[in-house]
């Protein structure tokens, strides 16, 4: 097995046979999900505007958190960083710590990551998640063909996110 065979095997995990069915791993988390539905049956989640920062890259992105699909999770090593945590106050979803636990791909609103350009740049894209860097680069890496403009924008600072729903 090649460098680049071993590295995607550690970050991405071996995809599922045809034949075999991926079981989701569960999630732990720190607290509990907001409800589906307010009393009054509006949607409690919010949609945010996220575009690219000084030298950044991609993007605007919307962002608006769904039912089972709320979770702002934040892949930057230290807790959670101010730029996950103002999306997560301005929509409503729910804060995540990817480095302290896992998550199913399917209920991640956004991901928020640290990475200059080779690995966690691309993962997320590829598994079909909104992905925020807070540096400021562009598609690079083995995993870069997955890194468009529609699910990827960075250097991301708080100053870069808006609150479109009042």
């Amino acid at each position: 097995m090649g460098f680049w065979d071993s590295f995607k095997k550690v970050m991405i995990g071996d995809a599922p046979k045809p034949e075999e069915k991926a079981v989701p791993p569960a999630v732990e988390t720190k607290t509990e999900a907001p409800a589906a539905t307010t009393p009054d049956g509006d949607n409690p989640y919010r949609r945010v505007k996220i575009a690219h920062g000084v030298r950044g890259w991609g993007g605007p992105l919307i962002i608006e958190p769904k039912p089972g699909k709320n979770l702002i999770y934040c892949v930057t090593g230290g807790g959670i960083h101010p730029v996950a945590q103002r999306i997560a106050d301005l929509t409503g979803g729910q804060t995540f710590d990817g480095f302290r636990s896992k998550a199913d791909f399917e209920q991640i609103a956004v991901a928020v990551i640290d990475c200059g350009g080779t690995a966690r740049v691309g993962v997320y894209p590829m598994k079909g998640v909104p992905t925020v860097d807070i540096h400021a680069t562009s598609p690079s890496g083995p995993l870069m063909k997955y890194i468009k403009e529609t699910n990827f924008v960075s250097g991301v600072t708080v100053d870069n996110i808006t609150l479109l729903d009042e």
